[in-house]
């Protein structure tokens, strides 16, 4: 294992290994993922997304993005201001998905609803990696989509 396996492994795969053997929990990977956009370490996307990740929007539309390249280029474009702000909730919700909550540091009204404050996405998760990240309007609608 030593002369091939996790520890000579590219760090996205660490991450997936990890992830995957559960010693590290959905919690710890989504709050350490945003602590590094945050400080500006945009290749933790290449850690935690799949190539053939989907991020939708609240509603579906041409602004969604269809894998990895697609997801990085709209986040590089934000800015950072994706990651600007608190996470306020990380809940395991079974099946591989997993529901955070996060308050944006401002308001951009008519950008993406907000629940009390708080934006909501559901991310799903296969092989340790996020498949799929879907916004959602309130915390009901993104439970009501985990079911």
């Amino acid at each position: 294992m030593h002369s091939g396996g996790v520890l000579r492994a590219p760090l996205r795969h660490a991450f997936r290994v990890l992830a995957i053997i559960g010693t590290m929990d959905a919690e710890q990977l989504v709050r350490r993922s945003w602590r590094a956009l945050a400080e500006g370490d945009e290749t933790v996307l290449e850690r935690i997304f799949a190539p053939g990740a989907r991020w939708r929007a609240v509603e579906d539309g041409p602004w969604n993005c269809e894998g990895l390249g697609q997801i990085a280029s709209a986040m590089k474009r934000g800015g950072g201001r994706a990651v600007q702000g608190a996470i306020e909730e990380v809940s395991e919700l079974g099946a591989g998905r997993v529901l955070v909550g996060f308050r944006p540091a401002r308001a951009e009204p008519g950008v993406w609803p907000l629940d009390h404050g708080v934006r909501y996405v559901v991310l799903t998760f296969g092989e340790g990696l996020i498949t799929e990240m879907k916004g959602c309007a309130t915390r009901r609608a993104a439970l009501a989509y985990a079911a």
